[in-house]
């Protein structure tokens, strides 16, 4: 029987700055792991009871975590509930992200806003007020 939503993987390309650029956006790295065996390191931050999990690899495919390395399917977007839509919004442009056009709007489950993926290292991320 599933129980929750333990972690959320994302690959990211440059790893310090996708650390400090989550930061920025008011999230705490709780854990910075490195498995030079596998060739892979991993960020972690918490949020509720999920983790959003940063990975880069850093050595040769060893054949064995080809499926892992080589996964073609991406998360389309990471939503985040806040208190304040417009001050959270606000909060992410000051650390360089910017808004879609047409957004803040009704969302399917109260206010949402959606930044450019290329301002926020690749991830699609949605902000919603219920």
């Amino acid at each position: 029987m599933l129980k929750k939503i333990r972690h959320i993987g994302i690959v990211v390309n440059n790893f310090e700055q996708s650390i400090e650029k989550f930061k920025g956006f008011g999230l705490s790295c709780s854990e910075v792991t490195e498995n030079k065996e596998v060739g892979v390191r991993a960020a972690f931050f918490p949020i509720g009871d999920t983790l959003i999990e940063f990975l880069n690899y850093t050595g040769p495919d060893k054949g064995h975590d080809n499926v892992v390395r080589q996964q073609k399917g991406a998360i389309n977007h990471l939503c985040f509930e806040v208190d304040n839509l417009e001050n959270s919004i606000l909060d992410f442009q000051n650390n360089g992200a910017r808004l879609v056009e047409g957004f803040p709007r009704a969302g399917a489950h109260g206010r949402v806003a959606f930044f450019y993926p290329e301002t926020t290292d690749g991830v699609l991320i949605e902000l919603c007020q219920v």
